[in-house]
């Protein structure tokens, strides 16, 4: 409103520019504009209406139009009634009061018969005479319909879905809406007239006085979480909010109590945590294995090309294993799934694989798929993957008869001639400590002649050792 009465063209007006208006009435102005009482003033011989923000939405629809418009314009239907109230200012000087006066009105669609609490005042101009008259008014069409507001609440609180109680200061329940009867399973029936205690874990009773003692005191108890007792006996997480209750004196004589329930809230922040808790301990154990591989990779590496090529494609096979356990929500993976992916950069009818269908858990997996890797590698470099007639054959076996026995088996046929090795490379270390210490089961890699042998007997347990894997070793 200030922004409007300020770019107004008062000129036009019988108020004439802003400039020349009395001081007592730019004062007035001024006055009104921040306040947050509902004040419109009528000035001059036109009665020119001038109002603030607090007024305009009592006006309705004649807002803002009837700014700068003289009275008579804006509220022709009530002025019948209303100018010889503004009379009696203007021309005796009376300040006029009245409470839950009726003024008949059309601001809206409909005509309306509405109520203000008035006082209407002269602003007098240093020669004494009233130039404007300053009313202050405050709508109260509400208050006078407040049985049917009541009856209104009473719906509202009936069929709300939060639980809504009322209690006494002796703690016994004298209101239950269908919503408490539908989060703590007691019908009104069994619960008004006894102790709200009924609803209280037996150790938190003493929660509940310390609540009842600060309604006596006449605070509100701030919203917070707690634990209530369901008819069944189970617990329920609820987020709970009490305020005192008032009769009609104004003394305090009972609390109200707003519960939702926060079962579902509490379940999904406790699983985000163990979420969040198992996604850092898994992106750690991956850095901790691509530590270690760079680490093997790089350490002793003469041909710094061929290291980048080694442990580019050690990534990549454990990102395809990583994406396996992706697709299977991080509970396990199809073994033979594994088998497939860590082998896929190679053709397959170099391989022969065959075993049961059995499920591993992860930890399994990430193992598996590095172990794998290191055999395939190897045999692409020198042994059967490395001319077109070589072949692998890869199978496995489990052995419930024996404490769920878990054997795994690479076999290279018409490859090169194998000779033993004249010192172990990182392939072997791998294959050895990932075998014993992820799967708690032990790796044998024989060097036959006819091709590269490899053994792994490992537990099949869902409970395989998700450590972090000890790649390391002293360089010589």
């Amino acid at each position: 409103m200030a922004a409007l009465i300020r770019s107004y063209d008062w000129a036009s007006t019988s108020l004439g520019p802003m400039s020349a208006w009395p001081v007592q009435l730019r004062c007035a102005v001024d006055i009104a504009l921040p306040s947050l009482a509902q004040i419109v003033m009528f000035c001059g011989p036109e009665l020119v209406a001038i109002y603030n923000d607090a007024y305009a939405p009592t006006i309705g629809s004649k807002h803002p139009a009837a700014l700068g418009k003289p009275a008579r314009e804006y509220w022709g239907e009530l002025w019948d009634d209303l100018e010889p109230l503004l009379r009696r200012v203007l021309d005796a000087g009376e300040t006029v009061v009245a409470k839950d006066r009726p003024f008949y009105i059309e601001r809206f669609e409909e005509p309306e018969t509405v109520y203000f609490d008035i006082s209407y005042s002269p602003i007098s101009d240093e020669a004494g005479n009233v130039v404007a008259v300053f009313c202050i008014v405050n709508e109260t069409t509400d208050r006078m319909g407040y049985e049917a507001t009541l009856r209104r609440l009473a719906s509202i609180v009936s069929s709300s879905e939060d639980a809504i109680l009322g209690i006494d200061l002796d703690m016994t329940v004298t209101d239950w809406n269908d919503g408490a009867e539908k989060l703590y399973g007691f019908s009104a029936e069994e619960i008004l007239g006894k102790s709200v205690t009924v609803l209280i874990p037996d150790n938190r009773v003493d929660e509940e006085k310390l609540i009842v003692e600060r309604i006596k005191d006449g605070n509100r108890v701030e919203p917070h979480e707690t634990v209530r007792r369901h008819k069944s006996g189970r617990l329920v997480d609820v987020s709970l909010t009490v305020s005192p209750i008032f009769d009609s004196s104004g003394r305090i004589v009972g609390a109200s109590k707003i519960a939702r329930d926060i079962t579902a809230r509490k379940e999904a922040e406790r699983v985000q945590g163990v979420l969040i808790a198992e996604l850092n301990h898994r992106v750690k154990n991956v850095l901790a294995t691509v530590i270690a591989i760079a680490r093997q990779t790089f350490g002793p590496a003469a041909d710094l090309e061929l290291a980048k090529a080694s442990f580019d494609a050690r990534l990549q096979n454990l990102a395809r294993a990583h994406d396996l356990l992706t697709r299977g929500s991080w509970e396990n993976a199809s073994l033979a799934r594994v088998i497939q992916e860590a082998l896929s950069p190679y053709q397959n009818d170099h391989f022969e694989i065959h075993g049961p269908d059995v499920n591993i858990p992860p930890k399994a997996v990430i193992a598996l798929a590095l172990v794998l890797h290191e055999l395939a590698t190897n045999a692409a470099k020198y042994g059967a993957l490395s001319v077109q007639s070589g072949r692998v054959n890869v199978s496995w076996s489990v052995d419930e008869a024996h404490d769920a026995r878990f054997r795994l088996s690479w076999r290279e046929i018409g490859g090169p001639t194998v000779a033993s090795p004249s010192r172990r490379g990182f392939g072997s270390r791998l294959i050895e400590r990932m075998t014993s210490g992820q799967l708690q089961g032990n790796a044998e890699i024989h060097f036959d002649a006819a091709g590269l042998r490899c053994e792994i007997d490992a537990p099949l347990a869902s409970d395989w050792d998700d450590g972090n894997p000890e790649l390391t070793t002293p360089q010589v």
